[in-house]
């Protein structure tokens, strides 16, 4: 089921150079606005949020409003391009704030900002309470920027829906960031029990990657809260918690880097849970035991390795990450969005799929 609309029809590549542009412009307003003294700290997170990326949520926001929008002017694209925008910089101030609370020294192949801002003051500690600060700016900006909206002509009711869902989006975010942060290290069976590596993977990455940015799309394309909304949240449910499950096989077996970094942290995952559900009780121990170990050996890493491909987790995970994404899509199929936009969200979701090989 899908509807042809009465709008335009732009491709990913057209969506993101247009994106691109308004971070562009977006930055530039923020570094205008800084002190002068303070300049080269907000030209070096401009630089930083500017860097490669996928965009996959300011597309995904693009992608619903014009699956959803029925007739289109300059206004309420200027709107859509905004807030696609804005998404980007505050995923780029999330991801400054997570590297410092990672001890991470890269992003994307380059420094981190902190480390970019130590490199500047020649201290360790300035350049990370730099980066802290620098990133509640960021954030706190482009919330503010948020009531340019009215300006390009948005009514009093949608716009309200998305200042409290632009809110929620944040405070979820934090949440799952939170249980990252208590269990990383510190994996318990009742933790296990309670299922916290999905709920981690709802907050951090379901709702902020993939259910909020859809939702900012619809609203600013229709307003109105429809039967829509809850099929996208739980299209974005699905599609986002697979996502987080193919991280978590990368980050355990690695991709093209042959990763281990959540191993090495000792990371709350799905694949520690679905090991731990098949062991015996006097295996139970010693698997947590090498999980929450500091200093892993390489032979500490092997055998949490081993563990997770004998109980068989391994390949429970790959089909759950294939039963999700063809639930998503079944969904996906039924909604009353214009073909076009709704194939290319498809083309997104299918991407999910793609676990390399390398990883097993």
């Amino acid at each position: 089921m899908g509807e042809e609309r009465a709008v335009k029809r732009f491709d990913t590549q057209y969506l993101t150079e247009r994106v691109n542009e308004t971070i562009q412009s977006l930055l530039k307003e923020l570094i205008e606005n800084t002190p002068d003294t303070l300049k080269v700290y907000s030209q070096e997170f401009a630089k930083f949020t500017l860097r490669p990326g996928k965009r996959i949520r300011p597309l995904l926001l693009l992608l619903t409003y014009y699956g959803y929008l029925i007739s289109t002017d300059d206004e309420s694209d200027k709107r859509a391009y905004m807030l696609a925008g804005i998404l980007e910089i505050m995923h780029a101030f999330l991801l400054v704030h997570d590297d410092v609370i990672d001890e991470s020294s890269l992003r994307r192949g380059e420094p981190t900002l902190h480390k970019i801002y130590e490199q500047l003051t020649g201290s360790e500690k300035i350049g990370k309470d730099l980066a802290i600060v620098v990133g509640d700016i960021a954030s706190f900006y482009y919330f503010g920027k948020l009531s340019d909206l009215v300006g390009f002509g948005i009514e009093k009711e949608p716009f309200q829906k998305l200042l409290k869902l632009f809110a929620d989006c944040y405070v979820r975010t934090g949440y799952g960031q939170l249980l990252d942060i208590l269990f990383t290290g510190n994996v318990t069976e009742s933790a296990l029990r309670d299922d916290i590596p999905t709920h981690i993977s709802l907050y951090k990455t379901a709702y902020y990657t993939f259910v909020y940015p859809m939702l900012f799309g619809y609203y600013l394309a229709s307003g109105q809260e429809t039967e829509e909304t809850r099929k996208l949240q739980q299209i974005g449910e699905k599609v986002g918690i697979a996502f987080q499950y193919r991280d978590d096989i990368l980050g355990t077996f690695g991709g093209d880097t042959k990763s281990a970094n959540d191993i090495l942290e000792g990371k709350a995952t799905i694949l520690v849970k679905r090991t731990m559900d098949k062991l015996a009780e006097d295996e139970k121990e010693k698997f947590l035991g090498l999980i929450n170990k500091k200093d892993k050996s390489e032979s500490d890493i092997e055998m949490i390795k081993l563990y997770m491909l004998k109980s068989g987790a391994l390949n429970e995970t790959i089909k759950d990450v294939t039963k999700l994404v063809t639930e998503a899509l079944s969904i996906l199929a039924v909604l009353k969005m214009d073909t076009y936009y709704k194939a290319e969200i498809e083309k997104i979701f299918r991407k999910v799929l793609d676990i390399p090989k390398v990883a097993f």
